[in-house]
């Protein structure tokens, strides 16, 4: 059985990884695949920011 999915966030200037769900963006990736014609059976998300500063 496959391990539980999650996405990444990753901090590019500490190095930090943000483990994250969100239904929505797996909802999008099924629709574009559905779209072009595939089944979607596994995909791999990272994101890479900077945290904001506060005002």
């Amino acid at each position: 059985m496959r391990e539980s999915h999650h996405d990444h966030l990753i901090d590019v200037k500490t190095g930090e990884i943000i483990e994250f769900v969100d239904n929505e963006i797996e909802n999008l990736q099924k629709k574009v695949a559905e779209k072009y014609g595939y089944e979607l059976v596994d995909h791999k998300l990272e994101l890479y920011g900077v945290k904001k500063k506060n005002n």
